[in-house]
């Protein structure tokens, strides 16, 4: 069996992250003993011996919807976003003042198959009838925020969870204006595969989230887990791919 939760596991939390996972692992009965970290995330979420992961709403609905099974998905009090929902932070440089400035500039994006790096920012500018002109990919949301900051990019959308530990960790992105938020949709779910039962391991990760040290929920920013129909990920539109957009 694997277990990982990559998603937001950046280094100065990893220690954090593996007390809960032996926590769940505990409540389990099952599971390995340290979380699988990889760069091949694929590989893992696709995995039959995967007791639990998480992945981001945009592979979920258009890739992974039949090749795993939802569990639970993680609550960080997001402001404006209802219990485990989230949206993306749309930033650029201090120059850029009005979202409507954003027309034919470039977006920095973490990954394609992102909700929060791509289909989010474009799915909103799209309803403001703004578009970009080109993109950069970045592999990653602090680097999309380093490529504002350089001025690769004119801006970029980053998941507000990801944006507030970052914005814990350092003071290197203080220059960067927060242009708007991007309408909430479900957070990144907790996902295990075909052959386990979901509801047993949801079960696990909720009496390992009340034995959690205060400390541990304070430095996750974790306030809770929510069941979320699986139904309001289906329903999130998809835009389209970078590659066919600046084709």
């Amino acid at each position: 069996m694997i277990a990982t939760l990559p998603m937001y596991d950046f280094a100065h939390l990893r220690n954090t992250t593996d007390r809960f996972w032996r926590l769940i692992q505990t409540e389990l009965k099952m599971g390995p003993t340290h979380l699988t970290r990889q760069d091949d995330l694929w590989s893992m979420w696709t995995s039959p011996d995967l007791v639990l992961g998480q992945t981001c709403g945009m592979p979920f609905r258009t890739r992974l919807r039949d090749q795993v099974k939802y569990v639970i998905t993680p609550d960080f009090g997001l402001k404006g976003c209802p219990p485990g929902f989230y949206n993306s932070v749309l930033l650029s440089r201090e120059n850029i003042t009005d979202l409507a400035q954003l027309d034919g500039k470039t977006i920095a994006y973490n990954e394609s198959l992102s909700q929060s790096g791509w289909a989010a920012p474009i799915s909103f500018l799209s309803k403001h009838a703004i578009a970009p002109k080109a993109a950069v990919k970045t592999g990653a949301h602090i680097n999309s925020m380093r490529a504002v900051l350089s001025g690769t990019a004119d801006f970029c959308g980053v998941d507000a969870q990801t944006f507030a530990l970052i914005c814990n960790m350092t003071d290197d992105f203080n220059d960067l204006r927060i242009l708007a938020h991007t309408e909430p949709t479900p957070g990144l779910p907790y996902i295990c595969a075909l052959r386990f039962d979901p509801k047993g391991v949801a079960d696990a990760v909720l009496r390992a989230y009340e034995t959690l040290d205060g400390a541990d929920k304070s430095s996750l920013r974790l306030k809770g887990f929510v069941h979320i129909d699986t139904a309001h990920y289906f329903s999130v539109p998809s835009p389209t791919s970078p590659d066919k957009m600046f084709d």
